[in-house]
């Protein structure tokens, strides 16, 4: 999607680089079983039917990309550090003037919740552009071709993005437990190191008031933990002097460049969809495959917006109507926004941002979110 506000800019020579490497899913369950042996660890990922040869292809692609880089780096006497989920630290972000991430989507944006400013900025390189989409990365063409990112960088063939993020103040007498981290749930080794960090980034309150230090760059969710349970919230929209009380299964606020992500996957529809709604609607008529595939084509596209856009979109999953739940006539279930406030109903809520960090978002506790030009991503893009 191009952007507006991107322009050509001058020669960039970054002097230090952090490179965010992926932690491959072979790494993670190596992590699970650090007293087997490598012929007991293929045997036990094989006798429980998962594909040990695709894991270890998929980790290797990732980390010749990995070397690719150090060597490139080497060759044009740049300095860097290598980090990843499990080694995380802020201090590195901090020495660096670019960020690289290496990797797909996830460890864009495990990078990006490090970077609190909108002057730092952040490469993605995908390491494995045939199984990863990589919407936040670079051109497939860079995966191979690392060292022409530097020719670029250094000729001023290049555009920065700035990409919106969404900041989240909450206020309430319950806003000091401790945030989680989502991979935290699935119980691997290792990743205590990032819910230290997440600890130690915990910003003051002040006033029973208090804005949250990570800025969202896809989405934030708010909503009952368990994802069979009803969400009670209240929602204000921009300004609005009352709230609006609903029962859902949660509400996605969305940036510019998560409208590609989630929030496309919640609002999408497909042609049988469309063609159900068509053959009621118009009864009469015949559509044929082709132009249903059309409409539904045209109705999906048009949910995406510009990443450097400055509104917000959110939109109330699975929301319950009927004679008592009904939609009130103001509120819209997917709308534009620039601030939406909402005060939580929920027993066991949480508040994530992009599907990683979280905090707790219990009964009487209200989030505020609002973009900000101070807090946008400061990301480089290539030429194709």
């Amino acid at each position: 999607m191009q952007c507006s506000s991107a322009r050509r800019e001058s020669s960039f020579i970054p002097q230090r680089i952090l490179i965010v490497s992926k932690v491959s899913q072979l790494q993670f369950e190596r992590l699970r079983e650090p007293d087997l042996d490598e012929v007991q660890f293929k045997s036990r990922l094989i006798r429980r039917g998962s594909d040990y040869d695709t894991m270890l292809a998929n980790h290797e692609k990732n980390k010749a990309v990995e070397i690719q880089l150090i060597d490139t780096l080497k060759n044009i006497n740049i300095d860097y550090k290598i980090t990843n989920r499990l080694t995380i630290d802020q201090s590195q972000f901090d020495w660096a003037d670019l960020v690289i991430a290496v990797g797909g989507d996830g460890t864009f944006l495990l990078a990006a919740n490090l970077i609190f400013d909108n002057k730092k900025p952040i490469i993605g390189i995908n390491s494995d552009p045939d199984s990863s989409e990589g919407h936040l990365m670079l051109q497939r063409r860079y995966t191979n071709d690392v060292k022409g990112i530097f020719e670029r960088l250094r000729d001023g063939h290049y555009e920065y993005v700035m990409r919106t993020r969404i900041r989240v103040t909450v206020q309430g007498e319950s806003i000091c437990q401790p945030p989680f981290h989502m991979h935290d749930k699935s119980r691997i080794a290792g990743l205590e190191m990032y819910q230290f960090l997440s600890n130690a980034l915990e910003s003051k309150e002040i006033n029973n008031q208090k804005k949250l230090p990570w800025l969202a760059l896809n989405e934030v969710f708010i909503g009952e933990s368990l994802s069979a349970k009803t969400s009670s919230l209240e929602l204000r929209v921009n300004d609005e002097p009352n709230y609006h009380k609903l029962k859902c299964s949660g509400i996605c606020v969305s940036t510019g460049t998560g409208s590609s992500s989630w929030y496309k996957a919640i609002n999408s529809v497909t042609p049988h969809l469309i063609k159900r709604v068509l053959d009621v609607s118009i009864p009469k008529n015949k559509f044929s495959e082709q132009e249903i595939e059309r409409i539904c084509d045209d109705c999906n596209k048009n949910i995406q917006f510009s990443p450097d856009d400055g509104k917000m979109s959110y939109v109330i999953r699975d929301i319950i109507l009927n004679d008592i739940w009904k939609l009130p006539k103001t509120l819209k279930t997917r709308a534009y926004c620039n601030k939406l406030t909402i005060r939580s109903h929920c027993y066991d809520g949480g508040l994530v941002f992009d599907g990683g960090v979280g905090v707790p978002f219990n009964i009487g506790t209200i989030a505020t979110l609002e973009t900000s030009d101070t807090d946008a991503l400061r990301t480089i893009k290539l030429p194709d």
